[in-house]
Order: structure tokens, then sequence, then C-alpha cells
């Protein structure tokens, strides 16, 4: 769609300043049917009504805003989670040339790694001729347009809120210094910057399907590489227009969630309509350009994921929960074990990286098709209260056709699942280097998958 972007004079204030009139927050009187929690209600007459992220998740009470310094890669990378976790991020090279150029950190040199370089430039400043906004809902439109042609799989706008942002000093995609909002606290940056902008790319579906193998890591890396690319695009863009981008200051669920990206799933993940689990979820751009922001979407997930519990059933390590949802940090949701999860990864890093059988095997992440669309469509559809009947229905349909884990063979460049890991010499095209390695063995169309419980039962209990 074309539009008109009529400019500005020249102003000479800063982005974003005080002075600017961003939309106020929303502010209401909690209704009685709200959250009745006396810690959720701050002292004085009003308060901020808690973010509408749809019928996944739920903010119960009070929330406490995450430091990202103390999330699962700071902390590692401070050894607080182990001597074996340390060594795989800080000591590990991978035998796998595109593994070492597409996963963030099994590189010979950082230098190879594109992500490190494009991450390490400087930020762009503002342009001082801010270009006019008049029709919000035009420059909505525009601006997605804009990441879908840069390569974006799926664009959304959310309405930030507080509960939404990060605590602390934030956690910055790039290495560079902070910028001049970095001290400004969560409802600060929400007053200035009341919007975020949600991009995503999708996995390849095709080469997904080797999960638990470097053809499965290779879809996963090199969409984070792509989503990468594209923020950082974008947010060029977006200066150039004459309005700030920050990142690393939002939950990009949450922002997601609210703004009709999908719903969160019992994996932990946010399941698209379109793509299912199969979406890479980086931190999203918040600016105070002037946009219209999305809502939360209903495509069937909350219901599903009650009664399927496939991705609890494959789960190699029990991260992901059999039983219902749980409040946690004042909301309530699906909650995973994030450390038994990320225990994996020293114990698998000579075959693949990234374990992705949640996403795999759950039975919204299908191809694109008229019979997804279908699935999906009848669902949405049906009346809450009838959803079970039809997703009984539907899960028995992925069960007979997909099974628990679909092991098929699958082949890309020199790499093929149907050869044992270890068995092949090398997966570097025209290499004749025996390598010491076995003489591999190919039977049917079956992949192999490695075997995991006897590698994870040293850190996992099961029974």
């Amino acid at each position: 769609m074309a539009i008109t972007i009529e400019k500005a004079r020249p102003r000479q204030e800063e982005p974003g300043d005080p002075n600017s009139k961003p939309p106020p927050i929303e502010r209401a009187h909690l209704p009685p049917e709200e959250p009745s929690d006396p810690k959720f209600k701050q002292p004085g007459p009003e308060v901020l009504r808690p973010p509408n992220l749809g019928r996944s998740v739920h903010v119960v009470g009070p929330v406490i805003n995450i430091n990202m310094d103390k999330s699962p890669h700071p902390m590692n990378a401070r050894g607080e989670l182990g001597k074996a976790l340390f060594n795989y991020q800080h000591n590990t090279i991978s035998h796998d040339p595109l593994t070492r150029v597409t996963a963030p950190n099994h590189f010979n040199d950082k230098r190879n790694f594109i992500a490190t370089v494009v991450n390490q430039t400087s930020k762009g400043k503002v342009n001082p001729e801010r270009v006019k906004v008049s029709d919000p809902k035009a420059m909505t439109e525009h601006l997605k347009a804009v990441a879908y042609h840069m390569g974006a799989d799926f664009v959304t706008i959310a309405q930030a809120h507080p509960t939404m942002m990060y605590a602390g000093n934030r956690y910055v995609q790039d290495g560079t210094a902070g910028d001049q909002y970095e001290a400004d606290g969560p409802a600060d940056l929400v007053r200035k910057f009341p919007y975020l902008i949600v991009v995503t790319t999708a996995w390849d579906y095709d080469k997904l399907q080797a999960h638990r193998h470097q053809i499965g890591d290779s879809a996963y890396h090199v969409s984070q590489i792509k989503g990468n690319m594209i923020l950082k695009a974008l947010e060029g863009y977006i200066r150039e227009l004459g309005y700030t981008a920050l990142r690393g200051v939002a939950n990009p669920q949450a922002a997601g969630l609210a703004g009709g990206m999908g719903e969160l799933g019992r994996n932990g993940l946010v399941i698209n309509e379109k793509f299912g689990a199969r979406i890479h979820m980086p931190d999203p751009i918040m600016t105070d350009l002037p946009l219209i922001a999305g809502k939360p979407v209903d495509n069937g997930v909350t219901d599903f994921c009650n009664g399927c519990r496939k991705c609890a059933v494959t789960c190699p390590t029990n991260s992901i929960t059999f039983g219902d949802r749980m409040v946690f940090n004042g909301v309530e949701k699906f909650k995973i074990n994030w450390l038994t999860c990320y225990k994996l990864r020293p114990y698998t890093h000579e075959f693949w990286s990234s374990c992705l059988t949640c996403a795999t095997i759950c039975p919204f992440t299908k191809p694109n098709s008229w019979w997804h669309t279908a699935a999906i469509q009848t669902l949405r559809n049906t009346p809450i209260p009838a959803r079970p009947v039809v997703v009984k229905a539907l899960k028995a349909i992925d069960d007979r056709f997909w099974g628990v884990v679909k092991n098929k063979r699958v082949r890309f460049m020199g790499y093929d699942t149907g050869i044992k890991p270890g068995e092949e010499a090398c997966t570097v095209a025209g290499c004749t280097a025996d390598h010491g390695a076995a003489k591999a063995k190919v039977e049917g169309e079956v992949g192999y998958y490695f075997p995991l419980k006897e590698n994870t039962n040293r850190f996992v209990k099961r029974g």
C-alpha cells in the first residue's frame, strides 16, 4: 500500500524527549472481576490495568520486572550454571563448519559469526528532521510492508506495558554502549515509547523435521541471523524517519501475545496460526513512531494445549509440565523448567546444539496447506465450551498421520539424517578425507535421531 508522508520542520529536541506527548498509558479503576490480590493494587485511587495477553496467559498479581542479567546466557557466561555448561559456551568448537558460522558460540573466531560483526557496529543517530505521521493506521501498514519486504515472516504491533519491560541493566542485543534512555525505568520508557514492533522469522519446515540434528540446527540458527539483520535494518529505517528505536528493553513473548502474534503453548513457545511453534522471537523494537497496536488472537491453542501434551511426552528432559497452568511472578501460564532444558546442551553438542523437538512435534507446526488452515479455522469457529470435543478429534488425526515423533529422513547439502552421527567422514561437499570415521550405513527413509534418555538421566529425575 502506498502512502504519502509529509516532512515536518527540523526539530531540535531529541526524539522521545520528556516534552513529547505520546498516547498516555491506559489507566482505569479495576472492576470487581479483575485480580483482587491487594498487593496488585498500588496506593492511590487508580492503578494500571493489567495488559491483555489473550486466553493463554493472564496477569493475576504483581509482576516483578525481570533483570536479564539473571537469565540463562549471562548466568552461564559467569560460570553460575556449572562447569559443563560453561565449557560448552566458552570452550567448544564445532567440528561442523556450517554450525561454526551460524551458531552463536561454537566458532573458531567470533569475527566469522556474522551476527557478532553486525551487532558491534555503532548505533545510528535519529534523524532530526522528523517525518510527520498524520495517519497512524497507514504508517502501521507501511511499516509492516517494509518489514515483510526486508524478509520478515510475521509482523505485529503491541501496546507497551510496564509489566512487559526488563529491569536493571537491559539485555541489549548488540555489544555497543547503552543509549541515553538506559537509566529510565519501565514506566518511563512506556510513557516515552508506547509501541513495540514484534518481527519474527520462521524456521524452514522441511529442515525442522531433522530436529536433534545439524540440519535442524541450521534452520534454527539461520533464522536467528535473518531476524537479527531484518531488525537492524528496521531500526535504521525508523531512525531515518526521525523516531527512536530501542531493543533489548521488552519481553518478546509478552509483546507478541499482546499484539496478536499467537498464543503461548504448553511448550513455553508462542504458537502462530500460520507457522505454529516454528518461529523465532527476538527482542522487539520499542518506539515512539505513531502506530496502531494489534490485539490478542484466539487460534484455539489454549484449548488444544489443555488436552494435547504431545510436547510433554516427547521432551527428552521432562522440562515441560503435564499439569495445569501455574502462577509464576504474577502471571498464570504453562511454566517450563528452563534449567533442565538448558542442561541438555553440553551432552549433545557433538551432534547438534538445539533440541527443537517440542516445536517440531506440536500439531500446529505443520506445512502451510489447506487442511492445516481448515483445522485451525474449525477450532477457532467452534464455541469454547464445545472445543474439547474438536480437540480430541484433531489430536487423533494428528496421532494417526504424524505419530508421536515423525522420524523422517531429511537430506540437505552433505547432511543426511539417515546416517548415524559419527559414521560419516565429513559434511563438507567434495571432501574425501577419512577422518577415521566408520562407513556410513543408510537404510530406508527413516531418519536417525540421537537417543537422549541415557544422556539426560544424569541430571533429570524421572518417574
